[in-house]
C-alpha cells in the first residue's frame, strides 16, 4: 500500500526495504506456520537471513558491520515481522541486547561481544527485567562488583535464552545501585530452569534462568557500575522503537490476509468485502497502520539525530502495539468461522500481537506514565 511518507525514503532506504520485503515474503511467510507450530528454532531461514545481511546490521563498522541509522534498522524489522514475528524476532532480539555496547562504544567490547555474531550466525539474548520501566527492582538480580570480576545471583526470563551466545541484563548491588553486564550463555553456575510456553511468537523461545553466584570478568561491566540509568536512557527509545516496527508489521500482514479474503469470500453473491461493515473495519485497519508508522519514523527519526526521545519511543510503542492487537483481532472477525482455525494465518497473528502488549511493561502501565505526564505538563 502506498504511503506518502514512504515516497521520502532515500534510495539507499528503499533498497534496504525491498530487500528485507523480499525475503520476508520468498524464506519466511510460507514457514511461519510450521514454526509456530512446532516451535523449533528457525536456523536455516535464520542462515539465509545472515548470508543476506539481514541480521546485526546496526554492528559498527570496526567489526564489519552495516552501521545502520535506527531509522533503516526499523524498515527492516518491520519487513521481517510482516513475515513473522518471532521468527524475525531473533533479529530483533539480537539487535536490542546489542544497543547497551552500543551505548558504551567501547571498541573493545564491540570486538568481544558483536564481532562473534558478525563472523557466523549467533544470537545475544536479553533478560526481559533490562527493559522493564515500571516492576520496580525487586525482580532484578544481585550482583556483587569488584576489580577483577562481578558474581550475579537470582533469576531472570532471557529472550532467546536457549541458543544466545551472550545476553544483556540489569542486576542491582547491595547499596540498590543497578548495573548493566553481559552475561556468557554457557557461563558456569548458569541455569537453565525451563523454556517458557507462551501464547505468541512460539519459535522465539524464552528461558527462565537462574544465576548461582555466576562469576564474569569486570570488563563485562557495560558503561559504568552502577551507571545503568545512563545506558539505558540510550537503550530504551531504541528498544522500543524496534518493537514498534515488528507490531507494524502484524498489523500490515493481517490487513494484507483481511483484504485478500475480503475478495475472495462472498455472501449475497457479493464479495465480504464489498459490505459496508467489512469496507469499514479495513479502513480503520489501513488508517492506524498508517497512524504507527508516521510515529514510529518520527520516534526513529529523533534517535538518529541525536535526541534519545524516550517520549516518543513510548506512545509509538504503545499506539502500534495496541494497534496490532485490534487489527488483528478484527482480522479473525473477518474470516469469520473459519479465523480462529489454524487452517488461515489470522489467529497466530492475534496470538503474536498479543505478545507485544505484554513485552517490557503492558500498555497499562505504559498508558499509565504517558497520561501522568500529559497531567504533569497540563499544570505548568
Amino acid at each position: 500500500m502506498s504511503s506518502n511518507h514512504l515516497n521520502e525514503l532515500s534510495e539507499e532506504q528503499k533498497e534496504f526495504q525491498k530487500l528485507a520485503r523480499s525475503f520476508s515474503t520468498r524464506e519466511i511467510a510460507g514457514k511461519a506456520a510450521h514454526f509456530d507450530e512446532t516451535a523449533e528454532l528457525p536456523r536455516e531461514i535464520l542462515q539465509k537471513a545472515f548470508e543476506a545481511g539481514l541480521t546485526s546490521v546496526m554492528a559498527p563498522d570496526s567489526v564489519g558491520g552495516l552501521c545502520l541509522p535506527l531509522f533503516e534498522t526499523v524498515l527492516i524489522q518491520e519487513e521481517l515481522a510482516a513475515g513473522c514475528s518471532a521468527i524475525g524476532g531473533y533479529i530483533e532480539t539480537s539487535a536490542i541486547a546489542m544497543l547497551p555496547i552500543l551505548a558504551q562504544n567501547k571498541a573493545e567490547n564491540g570486538n568481544r561481544f558483536i564481532q562473534p555474531l558478525m563472523d557466523e550466525l549467533n544470537f545475544a539474548g536479553f533478560a526481559e527485567s533490562m527493559l522493564d520501566t515500571a516492576s520496580g527492582d525487586e525482580h532484578l538480580p544481585t550482583v556483587k562488583i569488584s576489580a577483577k570480576e562481578v558474581e550475579l545471583s537470582g533469576r531472570v526470563r532471557v529472550v532467546a535464552g536457549n541458543e544466545c551466545k551472550w545476553f544483556a541484563l540489569k542486576a542491582k548491588d547491595s547499596s540498590g545501585k543497578q548495573s548493566i553486564i553481559i552475561v556468557d550463555g554457557q557461563a558456569d553456575g548458569l541455569k537453565k530452569i525451563g523454556n517458557v510456553n507462551r501464547l505468541g511468537r512460539k519459535c522465539l523461545v524464552t528461558v527462565d534462568m537462574e544465576l548461582n553466584a555466576v562469576k564474569q570478568p569486570a570488563e563485562n561491566v557495560v558503561g559504568t557500575a552502577g551507571g545503568a540509568t545512563e545506558i539505558m536512557s540510550f537503550v530504551l527509545p531504541r528498544a522500543y522503537l524496534l518493537f514498534a516496527a515488528s507490531a507494524i508489521g502484524i498489523a500490515r500482514s493481517a490487513l494484507e490476509h483481511s483484504i485478500t479474503y475480503s475478495k475472495e469470500r462472498k455472501t449475497f453473491g457479493k464479495p465480504i468485502g464489498d459490505h459496508q461493515a467489512v469496507a469499514f473495519m479495513m479502513s480503520d485497519m489501513a488508517k492506524d497502520i498508517e497512524a504507527a508508522k508516521l510515529l514510529t519514523y518520527k520516534g526513529c527519526k529523533l534517535v538518529d539525530g541525536g535526541e534519545n526521545d524516550f517520549e516518543t519511543a513510548r506512545l509509538a510503542k504503545v499506539f502500534a502495539q495496541e494497534a496490532a492487537m485490534r487489527i488483528a483481532t478484527d482480522a479473525v472477525q473477518i474470516f469469520g468461522g473459519y479465523g480462529y482455525s489454524r487452517e488461515y494465518p489470522v489467529e497466530k497473528l492475534m496470538r503474536d500481537a498479543k505478545t507485544y502488549q505484554v513485552t517490557s511493561g503492558t500498555s497499562q502501565r505504559q498508558l499509565a506514565d504517558i497520561g501522568r505526564n500529559a497531567l504533569a505538563l497540563a499544570a505548568r
